[in-house]
């Protein structure tokens, strides 16, 4: 490929809104979070996201038996989360763990539907449970989620679910 084709490739790929995002979720009593970059809206009815994770982290496991997760918007000034939950330090892919620690042992966390922790260091919440896994052949994997419920600014919302979300589930 040419470099004003790939030019041209790298602005259409800018234009789609990056950020950042913690992804937490819980299962019989453990729990975990991981900063993740991409997260886009699917559909409106019923109301999906999607969410590109690296594979192997430890949250895997907690996602795939709990079949939920939560995505919290963090703030572009958030060192905390990112140092918490991020990439450590030498810039290696797999996020700060230590074996039998709890990431949310000291953060004041609540839930909302699902039971995924959520922390008051972001101020928007989506809380999803998953409607597709998908294995992208390559180090990440897709999430699909169907949104049950979201907390913007200390409101929550349940967001009621379509009859056409309840037949696709079960397909």
């Amino acid at each position: 490929m040419d470099e004003s084709a790939q030019h041209v490739i790298d602005e259409m790929i800018a234009q789609i809104k990056r950020g950042r995002y913690l992804m937490t979720a819980s299962f019989d009593g453990s729990r975990a979070g991981v900063v993740v970059e991409s997260v886009q809206w699917l559909m409106n009815d019923p109301l999906l996201i999607g969410v590109s994770v690296r594979k192997g982290h430890e949250i895997d496991p907690l996602i795939r038996d709990s079949r939920s997760f939560a995505i919290g918007f963090i703030a572009e000034n958030d060192r905390f989360i990112s140092r918490r939950f991020g990439q450590r330090l030498n810039g290696s892919d797999s996020a700060i763990y230590v074996e039998g620690l709890d990431p949310f042992e000291t953060l004041e966390s609540k839930k909302l539907v699902t039971g995924s922790p959520i922390l008051s260091q972001c101020d928007s919440w989506i809380d999803c449970e998953v409607f597709r896994r998908v294995d992208l052949e390559n180090a990440f994997e897709l999430f699909v989620g169907s949104v049950v419920a979201i907390r913007h600014q200390g409101q929550n919302i349940e967001v009621e679910r379509s009859q056409t979300s309840e037949v696709q589930a079960g397909q």
